[in-house]
């Protein structure tokens, strides 16, 4: 009965690695990146333009 050889699989592993992580950081940086300019900041300014607006009521109504 004869052994076969078998390639050593060296270089691939690493590629592959390297390249999932390089996916994952860009899609994760993209989704990242789009919820923070797309709904976190928007809801932030709305809700400070609020405040504002409620604040300068209930100083319009002391009289200042």
């Amino acid at each position: 009965m004869a052994a076969t050889q078998i390639k050593p699989i060296t270089g691939m592993l690493r590629r592959g690695l390297i390249l999932d992580l390089g996916i994952a950081l860009g899609i994760g940086f993209t989704m990242g990146s789009g919820f923070w300019y797309g709904y976190h900041v928007p809801r932030t300014q709305a809700r400070d333009n609020f405040y504002k607006k409620l604040e300068e009521e209930r100083a319009a109504k002391q009289g200042r």
